[in-house]
């Protein structure tokens, strides 16, 4: 055992001041941790003493291998031995601090950790950038992240250098130094029973600050102790409650519940569907887009308008297929495209899909496009994003024209990126004159919200210009007399409002609220102020391909312009893992397991935070178990 750690103690100095790094790099998370009751000292603080120390078992484990499996070269070859060693250690705890401070960013931006979803992003063609980095801040993190290779090899070759630094001298195996690392584990173990057991009792009152709290930190071992808490006699508070019952993994069934039926001498209206990236609500305004409000005249617009989720896939996912976002994952795996693209397909469409980002991510050439044929998919995610809308537009242009030429019905749709972070426009386009420029991610903050806004609203004016050409082009073919028209956000975008920039952070309305126009032949135009959701667009739509069957039959979604006006009381939207029920009244993440409806807490409409949860379950108790049907009704568990 000697000869294993015969050299000078720099590897057990060097992990005390990593252990140190990271405890003030795991303090990070508790930034945004606003209020702070009695019980989340005793859960927060042991646990920023102890997983700092999780979080370097890979190195240590790492380390000791290297030593144990080097300790058989001979005496004289005792650099090269220490090199191996200082090697792995030293790629073990780069890595893992690096993933810490990835984790912070991603934490810190969009209020979550590495999760399946990032993994999806850096795995999938088109994911990374689809993040619409700069060739520049890509520049500055490479170089932080060199800079952070720098210091821990730098750090690690100090200790093996001067062996002064070594505080502890060499490193003592006798009985002594064995008890004090025994000692030392079991005040790590104490920290670490003391921070579980009172998230335990917190999950057990229902108390959801402080589980809310423990979320921040990367890796919090979450636990329950019901049982050992009634035999102590605490006795758990009330609470209304209804648990959804949603299996992870779900295999496609019944879907739709029953064959469409459709009538022989059914229309076959042209198609032009318009797709916006981060078309926020309140980017939409006559001011902004001139063009498209004075289109919208002759069409409908939603003015209360959800997605049906807060990134791209699942919002784009729940405009096509009319069904909540969560059913993603089983549709994907299915490869099972949506009922609308069939319609067209047996009534013999010719497809132009057109994208400024692209198809494989998300995974629209797998999912929602999945039967429109390859060489119809068309893709440009080069250059700035205007840029490649302009690129994109000719396209576009082209398809509808060539459509209108050919005789045959036509579905030309297209995927606007223009809005998009970086917020990129171009000088004709400049509507705002105070706005951020130059805009950069890593450099902006709160403070910065309206100015980023009025950069975003200019590439708002930017997308309503391409947009006029399509109007223009759609007046002079005449088309408008056998075309329907969709234009839509694939989800909102925030400007700091409630802390965050962007999307997928939350669910509050700046980032799930967008604007829907839809135009069809005979339609009478106005404004439609009453809840509204991508869920709903085929199911108004369905009866122009001939469709007699209920909406019910293969969506969640209802045709909210039919002679019977139904209204909607709630909208379901969904993220990569959760899904949220955003009602009239009140609003909340709804709880599919047991850790989740412990934690959850209610807002109203207007995303302010309210204490009484039972608030909502007496509101919405009813809609909760239709709610339960519609997330399981075209997916079993495998």
């Amino acid at each position: 055992m000697k000869k294993i750690f015969a050299y000078n103690s720099a590897l057990p100095a060097f992990l005390t001041v990593e252990y140190i790094i990271f405890a003030a790099s795991t303090g990070l998370f508790l930034l945004h941790t606003e209020s702070w009751q009695i019980s989340m000292y005793f859960l927060l603080i042991p646990a920023l003493l102890f997983y700092p120390l999780l979080y370097l078992l890979p190195t240590i484990a790492v380390s000791a291998i290297a030593a144990v499996s080097t300790a058989v070269l001979e005496k004289q070859r005792a650099i090269l031995r220490r090199k191996i060693v200082g090697s792995a250690t030293f790629m073990a705890v780069f890595i893992t601090h690096l993933l810490l401070l990835m984790d912070a960013g991603l934490y810190f931006r969009y209020a979550y950790h590495i999760n399946p979803h990032v993994l999806n992003i850096f795995t999938t063609p088109g994911g990374f950038e689809s993040m619409g980095l700069r060739s520049g801040e890509i520049a500055a993190l490479s170089g932080g992240i060199a800079l952070l290779a720098l210091f821990h090899g730098a750090l690690l070759f100090s200790f093996f250098r001067f062996p002064v630094l070594a505080f502890a001298g060499k490193w003592n195996l006798k009985l002594r130094a064995v008890i004090g690392y025994l000692i030392g584990l079991l005040v790590f173990a104490g920290l670490f029973l003391t921070s579980y057991m009172t998230y335990t009792y917190e999950h057990y009152i229902m108390n959801p600050a402080p589980l809310l709290a423990a979320d921040a930190i990367p890796m919090y071992i979450q636990g329950t102790s019901s049982s050992f808490y009634k035999k102590m006699g605490i006795k758990r508070p009330s609470r209304q409650a209804m648990q959804i019952h949603l299996a992870r993994n779900q295999t496609l069934k019944n879907y739709p519940d029953s064959p469409i039926v459709r009538s022989e001498n059914r229309p076959r209206y042209n198609v032009v569907w318009i797709a916006c990236e981060s078309w926020a609500a309140k980017l939409y305004s006559p001011e902004i887009m001139p063009s498209t409000a004075k289109f919208a005249e002759k069409a409908v617009i939603f003015k209360n308008h959800y997605s049906g989720g807060n990134v791209t896939r699942q919002g784009m996912f729940s405009m096509f297929y009319a069904l909540p976002a969560s059913y993603w994952h089983t549709f994907f795996a299915s490869r099972r495209g949506p009922l609308l693209i069939d319609w067209m397909v047996e009534d013999g469409y010719t497809f132009d899909c057109i994208t400024s980002s692209k198809f494989t991510y998300p995974e629209f050439d797998q999912t929602i496009f999945f039967r429109v044929p390859s060489e119809k998919l068309h893709s440009d995610s080069q250059g700035r994003t205007y840029e490649r809308d302009q690129r994109n537009l000719k396209k576009l242009l082209q398809s509808i024209a060539n459509g209108a030429d050919s005789g045959k019905p036509f579905f030309s749709f297209m995927f606007f990126e223009s809005p998009h972070n970086p917020y990129d426009f171009p000088p004709e386009a400049e509507f705002f004159k105070d706005y951020i420029n130059p805009f950069v991610a890593t450099r902006v903050s709160a403070a910065d919200g309206p100015r980023i806004f009025r950069r975003a609203a200019n590439c708002a004016r930017h997308l309503d210009m391409c947009l006029d050409k399509v109007y223009k082009l759609l007046e002079e073919k005449d088309l408008l007399k056998n075309t329907i028209v969709v234009i839509a956000g694939d989800h909102g975008e925030e400007f700091y409002e409630h802390g965050y920039l962007g999307h997928s952070s939350s669910f509050v309305n700046e980032q799930t609220k967008t604007t829907l126009i839809l135009y069809y032949p005979g339609i009478t135009p106005g404004e439609y102020s009453a809840m509204s959701s991508h869920l709903d667009i085929v199911p108004m739509l369905a009866k122009h391909f001939g469709v007699t069957c209920s909406p019910e039959n293969y969506s969640c979604g209802f045709d909210l312009l039919s002679p019977e006006k139904p209204l909607r009381r709630y909208v379901l939207i969904a993220d990569w893992e959760q899904v949220f029920f955003a009602g009239l009244k009140y609003k909340s993440l709804i709880p599919l397991d047991a850790m989740s409806f412990a934690k959850q807490v209610i807002t109203d409409s207007n995303d302010q935070p309210l204490d009484d949860v039972d608030l909502f379950y007496r509101e919405y108790g009813a809609d909760l178990l239709k709610v339960q049907k519609d997330l399981t009704r075209f997916a079993s568990p495998k």
